[in-house]
């Protein structure tokens, strides 16, 4: 059946003040819609979920998050996520320097209680 062959029945059968747009929406939204509408809708790939890491993946980022009205100073969030277990570790510093680089790789390493093998 063609689109305006279907509004013509929508209109007459349903409502008669629809418009065009808002009974293709309607009709497609409940599946009556073009048969390539259905078939392109069937054939689309499913979610693959997350990625499986291994044990020992952490992910390290470095944020600079935005001024929040009481501080006088802004700081470095140091985010660490073990994708495996979505452990997350987060510590924040006021400069984002190579000590403190190894500050929050001390800490997250006595913090972590699995073995650290990649980040």
């Amino acid at each position: 059946m063609s689109p305006d062959d279907r509004f013509a029945m929508v209109r007459e059968l349903l409502n008669p003040t629809v418009y065009h747009s808002g009974s293709d929406h309607c009709l497609r939204r409940h599946g009556l819609g073009p048969h390539r509408d259905r078939k392109a809708k069937d054939d689309t790939l499913k979610h693959s979920g997350l990625k499986a890491f291994e044990h020992g993946y952490i992910h390290i980022d470095v944020k600079y998050p935005p001024h929040i009205a009481n501080e006088t100073s802004r700081g470095y969030l140091f985010v660490a996520i073990n994708w495996a277990t979505q452990w997350v570790f987060i510590t924040m510093y006021r400069n984002k320097t190579a000590a403190n680089t190894w500050h929050c790789l001390g800490d997250l390493k006595r913090a972590c209680q699995i073995r650290i093998r990649t980040i």
